[in-house]
């Protein structure tokens, strides 16, 4: 930015900006005058919701009031079990893996 402000914003699988989280975040950094690095966990939370919005067939503009489905999705999440089902830590899990015990 010419004001050498920075600022974190987010992209779909093309590499596109998606306009809506960049417009939010430009107002939180610029607008409101919050940190970088707050631009940058708003972007990352962003980006994780909108993955979940993707994967489960949902419009991003009303999954917000099944944010619940949303958490349990970033703490666990289907995996590739071949023949059986099975769950593994999601991408916001503090969990390793495989963790300790489970297989």
């Amino acid at each position: 930015m010419p004001s050498g402000l920075r600022y974190w914003t987010v992209v779909d699988d093309d590499l596109e900006v998606v306009e809506d989280a960049d417009r939010f975040l430009r107002e939180i950094r610029l607008a409101r005058g919050r940190a970088e690095l707050t631009t940058k966990a708003y972007a990352e939370g962003l980006a994780l919701f909108l993955r979940w919005c993707v994967r489960t067939e949902r419009d991003w503009r009303t999954a917000a009031r099944e944010m619940g489905l949303f958490i349990l999705w970033l703490r666990w999440t289907p995996g590739n079990g071949g023949q059986r089902q099975v769950v593994v830590p999601g991408p916001g899990s503090s969990l390793s893996w495989p963790a300790s015990g489970v297989r």
